[in-house]
């Protein structure tokens, strides 16, 4: 069994899969202690390749700017979406 922590602050464990593999049990942040997080994997090496691409997502998380909807946005002046 091997304990990682990504970025994001959630605790993972890889665990040995009674089928042969493993699979990741997480505990997203203290709620009802660890459960499947519905990923399995040949080998430990592959569920710690998984998690690094969360880390790199974390890392590398998409920005919004606020944008401004004009005033005809629906090609009518004064019209919004549910008028």
């Amino acid at each position: 069994m091997e304990a990682r922590t990504t970025l994001n602050g959630t605790k993972w464990l890889i665990e040995p899969s009674f089928m042969g593999g493993y699979v990741l049990l997480i505990n997203n942040f203290g709620k009802d202690g660890f459960h499947y997080s519905g990923y399995s994997f040949k080998t430990k090496e592959e569920a710690n390749v998984y998690l690094d691409g969360v880390d790199e997502r974390v890392k590398n998380a998409a920005s919004f700017s606020p944008c401004t909807i004009p005033d005809n946005y629906y090609g009518v002046q004064g019209r919004y979406y549910g008028d």
